[in-house]
């Protein structure tokens, strides 16, 4: 064997390299959201055994039934998201940000496009924001090669790299199909019955800029009565049941502001959301009533402007966004905009309001919460 009496010299410097490299990357603030070993940090909702690990790498199973996913444990709101994964014979699927536990995680939320061809489907090609924005260029190998991808989402920036390549670079506040969509919520995998790897998944949290008022923070106390029904606030869930009522704010409220609120309904149940409330007059009522040939579905600016379409229905968590400004108002229901109009009369502002309208039945609203905009 030959002595190379500059080898251990050439050993010492890429010790250090290594060494610095790791180092910086610490110091980098990432967070590693998966140990290799088992799925802890992680829950799966719906198929159990959609996920396993496999290799070092959470697999995609493809298990039925599905849709399925997995999610972290913790909701994120801004964050540089960095991963690996690898597309296993034909694959469809997707990366969720923003994740909510309820409703269409894509359309409340927001899916990167995962595909194992390079074909262009425009907001369905690889590396889409799922029905909403084509990438740039196909940057995504074929099956059975490692993509290494990273999301930056900063609101109101969102940017994709797949492979070293910009595939995104959007301002969420101006595209029409992003700009009320939910800033904090679950990273998700998803499963739609396809299998692939993901590995090296880590985060680095960035500052959150929402500022919300919840309306159930103090109980029943925050709140004024009117009617017959029963109300309790349990887990920041106020329920109701009985006969005819609604449960009020104490506060009153001016927009422009945005309003949301989960809420599901017992079978045929029949409740609302009221807003701009003064006195005994509850205001203008959005309709909870999923029933798809009734006048005024679930969304619908009551008696003002129908909802053109049913987007939920009884016995499932459904969310309610309400924008309110003056004259104008928007509601959207699971991520689509079901009813507007520009027709309100004023006085403008008042008291939020939350109503029981089925005798026998009950109504649930969880998590109601108002930011101005």
């Amino acid at each position: 064997m030959r002595y190379n009496a500059g080898q251990p010299v050439f050993r010492l410097a890429l010790l250090v390299c290594v060494l610095s490299l790791a180092s910086a990357w610490a110091e980098d603030g990432f967070i590693s959201l998966f140990n290799g070993k088992d799925l802890s940090g992680w829950v799966p909702v719906g198929t159990a055994n959609a996920f396993k690990v496999e290799k070092g790498a959470i697999l995609s199973t493809g298990a039925s039934p599905y849709p399925s996913w997995l999610r972290t444990e913790s909701p994120y709101q801004n964050f540089i998201l960095r991963l690996e994964y690898q597309t296993l014979g034909w694959y469809e699927g997707g990366i969720l940000i923003h994740a909510p536990m309820h409703g269409p995680a894509s359309k409340l939320g927001l899916q990167v496009h995962l595909r194992h061809d390079r074909l262009d489907y425009g907001a369905r090609s690889p590396g889409a924001i799922y029905d909403v924005s084509a990438p740039k260029s196909l940057a995504n190998f074929g099956s059975g090669k490692w993509n290494r991808c990273e999301i930056v989402c900063d609101w109101p920036r969102l940017q994709v790299t797949l492979n070293g390549v910009k595939i995104q670079d959007l301002d969420m506040a101006t595209n029409p199909s992003l700009r009320y969509r939910l800033r904090r919520g679950y990273i998700g995998l998803e499963n739609i019955g396809c299998r692939a790897y993901f590995r090296n998944i880590e985060i680095k949290p960035l500052p959150g800029r929402e500022q919300w008022t919840s309306l159930f923070s103090s109980g029943l106390g925050g709140l004024r009565f009117l009617g017959d029904s029963r109300w309790k606030v349990e887990n920041d869930t106020l329920i109701g049941d009985g006969p005819t009522g609604y449960a009020l704010t104490k506060a009153a409220f001016k927009g422009p502001y945005e309003l949301q609120v989960w809420c599901k309904t017992c079978l045929n149940g029949n409740g609302g959301v009221t807003f701009n409330g003064r006195g005994q007059n509850v205001g203008t009522e959005v309709q909870c009533f999923n029933c798809p040939d009734s006048t005024n579905p679930t969304g619908s600016l009551y008696d003002i402007a129908p909802a053109d379409r049913l987007a939920s229905q009884d016995g499932h968590w459904f969310l309610l966004q309400i924008f309110v400004d003056g004259p104008h108002a928007m509601v959207m229901v699971n991520g689509e905009k079901v009813s507007e109009t520009d027709q309100l009369k004023p006085p403008y502002g008042g008291a939020i309001g939350f109503q029981q309208h089925t005798p026998g039945g009950h109504i649930e609203y969880r998590g109601a919460r108002i930011r101005r905009r």
